[in-house]
């Protein structure tokens, strides 16, 4: 009877302790990476904006190979989404959607995982030309964190978790967008050397 007692006592103090550091934690987070991508800046938006074309360049699709993607909507329009489910230990189950477009300067999303954990956070991507071939674009993530998650993320650090994969995906993006510019390029190039042929 007593050990039950104490093991009553125990389980009611981890509770209050674990409260109190639910009321502690912190009750949001934000990542936020840029770079400044050698492309111009409406080749780089729609890189960003139509979802099929994440494929390109999503770190998360590059770790988990097994993922299965569904899209719905207008390509870059507002509403458009994609879902997708994959290993759970690796990109989950989840989707996004494009709550706002702005062409070629700023993508606002809303994404929600449904597995391993449910959690919405919103996000953006913000597109600003440097020079007729440079745009610096700038990738934030933030949401809310579930008060019952708040002690446990005080282990993690949100912005060391995603931070990587965003750096990822810009370098990711720059490498894409650099290519296909410089194969638009080389097409230009090509027509304006070309000889004009004389009608026969």
């Amino acid at each position: 009877m007593k050990l039950l007692i104490n093991l009553v006592k125990l389980i009611a103090l981890l509770t209050i302790i674990y409260f109190i550091a639910a009321f502690l934690g912190k009750s949001s987070y934000r990542v936020e990476r840029n770079a400044v991508i050698n492309a111009p800046q409406k080749l780089i938006f729609n890189q960003v904006s139509i979802f099929k074309n994440w494929a390109n360049w999503s770190p998360w699709m590059e770790k988990d190979p097994s993922v299965k993607n569904m899209y719905e909507g207008p390509d870059g329009q507002v509403g458009a989404s994609m879902s997708w489910v994959g290993d759970k230990k690796l990109s989950g189950t989840g989707s996004i959607r494009a709550a706002s477009v702005n062409s070629p300067f700023e993508m606002d999303y809303v994404l929600s995982f449904k597995v391993p954990f449910e959690m919405e956070s919103t996000g953006s991507f913000s597109l600003q030309a440097e020079t007729d071939d440079q745009t610096k674009v700038t990738w934030v993530d933030e949401g809310k964190i579930p008060f019952l998650f708040r002690p446990m993320m005080m282990f993690m650090d949100m912005d060391k978790q995603m931070g990587p994969d965003f750096e990822r995906g810009l370098f990711k993006i720059d490498s894409v967008c650099e290519h296909l510019y410089m194969e638009m390029k080389k097409v230009m190039e090509q027509d304006t050397t070309r000889e004009p042929q004389l009608l026969q």
